[in-house]
């Protein structure tokens, strides 16, 4: 296990000395209580290849360790580290990640999980607004097209019946004539 402030300061050799096919568990202690809050891997084909993961490159990680670690923890994703564009360690939330999330908000690990799933819910329901609202938008916008396109067939055939009627008079004209 290796402590959270360690895995910060010196992640690279941390990740370095984990045997392939193992993992280290970082850990964070909590009113003396540890949580193993992420888990740094070597990257295997085998194992990690279908995942669904998000790619940095061990630059960007190294310049901003603590942004990484901390969205890898707190959003519960899987983050694979490149070295030279090849995938090279996988960090993924820990065992007791949840957990910890919880003791530090106060609450049981059940209102944690329902507050999510309202947070979920939340932003379904917005998602689902804006789409109508964009739909409706849509729509409008399309309904005005149609609008402005019977208007310009309503005005072409306007000056066509200008046209028929100026040439009707004509020729009644000239019969009144003869």
């Amino acid at each position: 296990m290796v402590a959270w402030a360690a895995w910060l300061r010196e992640w690279r050799g941390i990740a370095d000395d984990v045997p392939e096919g193992e993992f280290e568990d970082i850990v964070i202690t909590l009113d003396e209580e540890e949580y193993e809050v992420l888990r740094i891997s070597r990257y295997d084909q085998d194992i990690d290849g279908d995942r669904r993961v998000v790619r940095t490159t061990s630059r960007d990680f190294d310049d901003q360790v603590a942004l990484f670690t901390r969205r890898t923890r707190d959003l519960g994703l899987v983050r694979v580290i490149t070295v030279r564009g090849r995938p090279r360690y996988v960090l993924e939330p820990g065992a007791g990640a949840l957990d910890w999330a919880a003791a530090v908000e106060g609450v049981t690990m059940r209102e944690l999980v329902e507050s999510v799933r309202e947070g979920a819910l939340g932003r379904r329901v917005s998602r689902l607004v804006r789409q109508r609202a964009r739909r409706g938008r849509d729509l409008a916008q399309a309904r005005i097209q149609a609008l402005r396109e019977r208007l310009e067939d309503a005005e072409a055939e306007t000056e066509q019946l200008r046209l028929e009627l100026r040439t009707m008079e004509r020729h009644l004209t000239r019969e009144r004539e003869n």
